[in-house]
């Protein structure tokens, strides 16, 4: 089935053979493939304000990962390879080539991850701050700070979508996003329950994909990834530190990186204007030199 959105993109979903239903916003084909993968908890609302300034010479691409937004929501564990199994699935059922794959978070562990395992499918990498784990002792003190607890305890319902949106977009992270992206997120992030509404992402998925970081291989695969690189890094000075040591880039051979002064991790989902203008410099070309 694929939904024609008024603004002019479609949502459409595919079916994998690892089993999970992914749901994709897609653009009509302008140019190259932009593909984005968001953050834990997320969904691909969160993406709309960027694809549209690109789509007139692209082709945006927006994933719902799996157990997020409107895809398929298997039971727990949520391990990192799962989404990495499945991207690749959706790339090559699909024949994508010449991509530009844009993740933040997970979303960007998973880019680097696809990357070493099709680089003849992608033509350049933009990470956005991704989860790339220093050592299994950071791995651990995560775990034990509580977050996947308090993950779990979040309040998961309202009685109307306008409700939602108020109580969210008074707390942090919302309260920083850009307007039209929190917009966007909650159309997809946001969904009917039996009583009201609730998010999209279960609470349940969110901690289970926080608890199961140490499955990731994103540190090891940084050194297979071939293609163009933009590592864009904040300073943690906002909000939620930093995610991504600054040895990231040094490791992927050709990687450049951008540090963003007096920003914290959602720096993406804050500064459109910065992730078109790192995409288009992927676009042309710009991450070669």
């Amino acid at each position: 089935m694929t939904r024609i959105h008024p603004a002019g993109w479609s949502t459409r979903y595919v079916d994998l053979r690892t089993g999970a239903r992914l749901a994709l916003d897609e653009w009509p084909s302008a140019g190259p493939r932009v593909v984005f993968l968001h953050a834990t908890g997320f969904s691909r609302g969160c993406w709309r304000p960027h694809a549209t300034r690109l789509a007139p010479s692209t082709t945006p691409t927006l994933v719902d990962l799996r157990g997020h937004g409107a895809s398929s929501k298997p039971p727990d564990p949520y391990r990192w390879s799962y989404f990495v199994e499945d991207l690749v699935g959706l790339m090559e059922s699909e024949d994508w080539q010449d991509v530009v794959l844009c993740g933040h978070s997970v979303g960007g562990a998973t880019a680097i991850q696809v990357a070493a395992r099709l680089p003849h499918r992608i033509r350049a990498l933009v990470l956005l701050e991704p989860v790339v784990p220093a050592a299994p002792a950071q791995i651990q003190q995560n775990r034990e700070s509580g977050l996947v607890e308090r993950t779990r305890r979040r309040r998961n319902s309202w009685t109307t979508r306008a409700e939602a949106a108020a109580y969210l977009r008074a707390r942090p992270p919302y309260d920083s996003w850009d307007p039209d992206l929190f917009d966007g997120w909650i159309e997809t992030g946001i969904v009917a329950a039996d009583a009201g509404v609730e998010l999209a992402c279960p609470p349940s998925v969110e901690a289970s994909v926080f608890a199961e970081t140490r499955h990731s291989t994103a540190r090891e695969d940084l050194g297979l990834v071939v293609a163009p690189t933009m590592v864009v890094r904040a300073t943690g000075a906002r909000g939620m530190p930093s995610t991504c040591e600054p040895s990231v880039a040094r490791r992927i051979n050709l990687a450049r990186e951008l540090v963003v002064e007096g920003s914290g991790h959602f720096l993406p989902l804050e500064d459109v204007k910065l992730v078109v203008r790192v995409v288009a410099d992927a676009l042309s070309g710009q991450l070669n030199t």
